[in-house]
């Protein structure tokens, strides 16, 4: 009997030690580990339960597990009353989901048990792909997620509608939307920002549904799967709150996740025109510009609006029908687009493209601009052309060189100017001197003058005044004028010590700079060619940051741009 009862407890002493491996039974503390189903839909989630029965466990956060993803979601006690035996019973629960189809298993891990460790016993879940045909309403769940899109075969930047749609059993079952999330690398998905209520019957059963519609686009060719996507909603608790109105009911966050969607994604053609920018749908162009009469050198500004169904967020700006080098100096286009304007796959959306050109020649017309795009629903590119604009183009008045003073070739040849007439001399500086007898006048009478005298004063007065007044406003006025010309027109060195300092502007910076160089120009209409070349480089940079819209004129210069451009401006020759 001694040996028995020795391998008895040495058995004992080994299930007490660290090494204890529980299955799907237990003895005491009670334990067992569980799962809702073995076989679970690609990207739907499955639920594993660890139950702990009068005691307490310290469990992972996550486990590692090859092929799924299992996360800790929560845990929950109770207690139970059986044949008058107290008894504590805690279930912790894990999310588990699988990225592909295939068998899988949840290996065994520790938990800790009155500060004991113990291993679960591993488990085995088989992730499937539902068929293309499965319908996604499942009439024996409480809630359940689906992805709906519009088509399953697309082409490369072109929009595609698509809903996420999730159903919770019962009539106003649901009370707010808290999240909705799809993600994929290969595709632009557009933010979710809109949720419509509906209810259907599904199966002789009345499900909520809320619809979150949405658009998304692919970045390159080939074959995908979309989803699952993940959907969150505050449910209305059936169990609590019956009989009272909606808002007085006790809600519970329920997250589902969606179905998978397998899409094919073609590529563009490869004989796209030079014109195409990128957009994929059918639209309309419309061009205007700021102005029809200018000088050659003055900016227009040139708007385009492209409105139409389709992807407007990958189009880009107009470009000329012929290349105008010469002609027409071009700047990068600005965009403008926003949500709001934004088209959804099924109603029109409009871009605004701002684009300024200068005219280097006497033109009379802008000529027309091109833009072409895919047509999914005919497979083909189709351009659209705007009509050219009629344009009055001026001289250049401050390319005009100075007036010079002309001599006929006579006087040239002389060297000297006609000689002036010989004045005649006139002997009136003495004059003769009376030498008879004086003739005296009276003195007059000394009376002090009347009134008359005195009003005539005034009138005189009153009218020198009013000249005087009259001819001092025109000189103020001719001073303020030439001093506010002095001011906006100084000249070339005193615009160079005028520049802005490092952190000013960039806008400002700049066109204090082509200030400069325009009055450099009007103080020196002959200079040397390389000099030219050196201030037309310098103004050519001016109008990049001034008219082009991919700069950012609003942001600060920076130290090392206004030491290069003043290291230039104080190269120039000086008057």
């Amino acid at each position: 009997m001694l040996p028995r009862h020795f391998l008895l407890a040495l058995l004992l002493l080994v299930l007490s030690g660290s090494g204890r491996v529980v299955g799907q039974g237990g003895g005491d503390p009670r334990i067992s580990v569980n799962v809702l189903s073995n076989r679970v839909a690609l990207g739907e989630i499955g639920q594993l339960i660890i139950k702990v029965v009068n005691s307490d466990a310290q469990v992972p956060r996550t486990v590692e597990a090859p092929g799924l993803d299992v996360i800790f979601s929560g845990e929950q006690s109770s207690i139970k009353i059986t044949n008058g035996v107290r008894s504590a019973e805690t279930n912790y629960f894990y999310r588990f989901r699988g990225n592909s189809p295939g068998t899988y298993i949840i290996p065994a891990f520790e938990i800790r048990i009155e500060n004991e460790p113990v291993m679960t016993s591993p488990v085995e879940i088989t992730i499937y792909e539902r068929e293309r045909n499965e319908g996604g309403l499942d009439a024996t769940k409480p809630y359940f997620g689906k992805l709906e899109l519009t088509k399953e075969e697309f082409y490369v930047n072109e929009i595609v509608p698509f809903t996420l749609n999730a159903y919770v059993r019962g009539r106003g079952a649901i009370s707010d939307v808290t999240q909705a999330k799809l993600e994929n690398g290969s595709f632009v998905i557009k933010s979710f920002r809109e949720v419509r209520t509906d209810g259907a019957e599904v199966g002789d059963v009345y499900y909520s549904s809320a619809v979150i519609p949405s658009t998304l686009f692919a970045l390159k060719p080939g074959e995908y799967r979309l989803g699952p996507a993940e959907i969150g909603v505050r449910a209305v608790d059936p169990e609590l709150g019956f009989g009272l109105p909606l808002r007085f009911r006790s809600t519970t966050l329920r997250e589902m996740v969606t179905n998978t969607v397998n899409v094919t994604v073609k590529p563009l053609p490869d004989n796209a025109p030079t014109s195409f920018t990128g957009g994929v749908g059918v639209f309309e162009i419309a061009a205007t510009a700021s102005t029809t009469t200018v000088a050659v050198g003055d900016p227009i500004s040139m708007e385009f609006f492209v409105s139409g169904i389709g992807n407007l967020r990958t189009m880009g700006a107009p470009e000329f029908g012929i290349p105008q080098t010469g002609i027409w100096k071009s700047y990068e286009a600005n965009k403008e687009l926003d949500d709001e304007t934004d088209s959804d796959g099924f109603n029109k959306g409009k871009v605004k493209f701002s684009r300024v050109i200068i005219p280097e020649a006497k033109v009379d017309a802008i000529p027309s601009f091109l833009l072409s795009y895919f047509d999914p629903a005919k497979a083909e590119y189709v351009t659209l052309r705007t009509d050219p604009i009629p344009l009055t183009v001026t001289r250049d008045q401050g390319a005009e060189s100075p007036a010079a003073m002309r001599f006929s070739p006579a006087e040239a040849e002389s060297g000297t100017s006609p000689a002036a007439d010989k004045p005649t001399p006139a002997f009136q500086d003495i004059l003769h001197i009376r030498k008879g007898t004086p003739r005296w006048v009276a003195r007059a009478d000394g009376d002090s003058p009347g009134p008359v005298f005195y009003l005539v004063q005034a009138l005189f007065l009153a009218a020198f005044c009013t000249v005087a007044g009259f001819g001092v406003a025109r000189w103020s006025k001719a001073w303020r004028a030439g001093r506010l010309h002095r001011r906006t027109h100084p000249t070339y060195a005193r615009a160079v010590k005028q520049l802005p300092r490092p952190g000013a502007p960039r806008r400002e910076f700049y066109e204090a700079v082509s200030l400069a160089l325009a009055q450099w120009k009007r103080e020196h209409p002959r200079p040397a060619p390389e000099i030219v070349r050196a201030v037309d480089h310098l103004a050519e940079r001016c109008a990049n940051v001034l008219y082009s819209g991919m700069n950012e004129p609003d942001s600060p210069v920076s130290a090392s741009e206004t030491a290069e451009c003043q290291a230039i401006l104080h190269k120039l020759p000086r008057r």
